[in-house]
């Protein structure tokens, strides 16, 4: 067959083979039993769902990201990650269930992104949710559980990075902007830090043509036309929406200009009220980047941080009580007891902050080369349950490690879980198999991985594959051994063989294989 009749696996999928398979896991393995110990119970969720519950969760935004199509006039798509799936399991089947619930799950997503080291469109999330439990001891329990889980799993040099969302989102809404441009520019707090201000402005002019970055000149110019039109403008801003339509209205028919109830003239007050309220969004759009690139500056040792935090809130004029639920979290976590990596306080963390409400963190481990990765997000998100339909509002929080990325982490700094050997039995003629399969059994009942050679090919090439594939020991069994009631016993690292009798030999192969591990 010719290459270019081949079919090869779609872009940014890829095989596992055994080796990787493996490790990936045995590190699955160790952080499920990990939150197992912790009361955190195991569920298994659809891999398929309604599109709508991830643009209902995380808005239009990530509808170019999802694997999503069109069966039988419904709109489906493969899940990006697994929390929304979580809670609308709770929506649909929990809300009677004794508060909180903590549940695991471990499972494919997808994600139709780039792909790049690192990132694929089909990757595997292991991850914890705590439903139904609000404050700093949630909080400090879930990311307790985040560090120590990677710790379980052979990972000690990590970064934990603790973010707060509710400071900024809490400010933006204060000043009174637009819905579209609040999300903007919770969207764009890291692109503030890593690409400036301009890059920032840029994208926003996208979306608000008038704002130019200057607060002065942001301020309607098609709308200034003196002294008294400005004062006019501004006893219409305080007024509430109902109340300027209708002192516009009133106006108008002083002029002895008709306003009728259709919706053309309708509508033309609605533009004209509506160019009132855009032209105060210019001026508010430069007070939040400039309190979002003095937030964004705040990183560092944890409570050194948070006390810089509090005082730009005074600056501001803002409400501390997320940043004094902040310092009570951190508290708390530091009863734990210490945790392996270095912690950091960063303000400027971002992690879709249009549906984190209050605490973000994430984890972050160098690997060889000095390339830093993102191997577990989380945070709380107490809007969504009520978001997907729940009766009453639920506070909620969780996280979810990127398995490949632990199991590539462990891999480049020689931390990688040991494999586990297994061994290869091969009968040397037909006359063999019966005595191969029984040995073979008796292994497998003591836990021990073992194939037996079916190529009927002859011993040495039997030995060749035993080889090739890596099995630790290779057992030989033909007419003499059989006939004594013993077997050979081959050690492929080091090509030593030994004739050992039938029945020491499940116990030296145990023995063996322990201490090659």
């Amino acid at each position: 067959m010719s290459s270019a009749d081949r079919i090869s696996a779609l872009r940014g999928m890829r095989d596992v083979f055994s080796a990787e398979y493996a490790s990936q896991r045995q590190v699955q393995d160790r952080l499920e039993q990990h939150l197992r110990m912790h009361g955190y119970q195991p569920v298994d969720l659809p891999i398929l769902e309604n599109t709508e519950l991830y643009l209902r969760k995380s808005g239009e935004d990530i509808a170019a990201r999802l694997y999503e199509f069109d069966y039988r006039s419904r709109r489906v798509a493969l899940r990006p990650e697994v929390t929304a799936s979580i809670l609308r399991a709770y929506v649909e089947h929990w809300q009677d269930e004794p508060l909180p619930l903590r549940i695991q799950y471990s499972g494919p997503v997808f994600r139709y992104e780039k792909p790049q080291q690192h990132r694929y469109r089909q990757f595997t999330l292991s991850g914890a949710e705590l439903l139904g439990a609000a404050g700093p001891r949630a909080d400090a329990e879930i990311i307790h559980l985040a560090c120590s889980g990677l710790e379980q799993a052979g990972i000690r040099d990590y970064k934990l990075v603790i973010g707060q969302s509710d400071v900024l989102e809490g400010f933006l809404h204060g000043l009174g902007l637009r819905k579209q441009l609040v999300n903007f520019l919770l969207r764009n707090m890291e692109n503030l830090r890593k690409r400036g201000s301009d890059a920032v402005v840029a994208s926003l002019q996208e979306i608000y043509p008038e704002y130019d970055g200057d607060a002065a000149t942001a301020v309607g110019s098609e709308m200034a036309g003196g002294a008294q039109s400005q004062q006019l403008i501004n006893v219409l801003r305080e007024m509430t929406d109902n109340e300027a339509h209708q002192a516009i209205t009133d106006f108008l028919r002083s002029l002895n200009i008709r306003i009728d109830s259709n919706r053309e003239d309708g509508e033309v007050v609605e533009r004209l009220l509506h160019k009132i309220r855009e032209d105060q969004q210019g001026p508010k759009l430069q007070v939040a980047l400039n309190f979002m690139q003095r937030l964004g500056e705040l990183a560092g040792e944890p409570m050194a941080t948070l006390r810089q935090a509090q005082d730009l809130a005074t600056d501001f004029k803002l409400d501390g009580r997320a940043l004094d639920e902040l310092g009570r979290t951190l508290r708390c976590l530091a009863a734990y007891g210490s945790i392996a990596g270095d912690i950091e306080l960063d303000f400027g963390l971002n992690r879709g902050l249009h549906y984190y409400t209050g605490l973000i963190f994430e984890l972050h481990c160098p690997t060889v080369g000095g390339e830093v990765v993102q191997i577990c997000g989380g945070g709380r998100y107490d809007n969504l349950v009520s978001i997907l339909g729940g009766g009453e509002a639920t506070p909620a929080l969780g996280f979810a490690y990127g398995i490949e990325r632990i199991a590539s982490v462990l891999k480049a700094v020689g931390g990688a879980p040991p494999e586990e050997g297994d061994v290869c039995v091969i009968p040397v003629a037909d006359d063999d198999f019966a005595a191969a399969f029984a040995i073979a059994d008796e292994l497998r009942g003591i836990g021990i991985a073992t194939e037996v050679s079916i190529d009927g090919r002859g011993l040495g090439r039997g030995l060749k594959r035993a080889d090739r594939r890596g099995a630790t020991l290779v057992i030989i069994i033909g007419e003499a051994e059989r006939t004594a009631q013993t077997a050979i016993l081959r050690e492929m690292r080091n090509r030593q063989e030994r004739r050992v009798p039938r029945a020491e030999l499940a116990g030296l192969v145990e023995e063996l294989l322990s201490a090659d591990g």
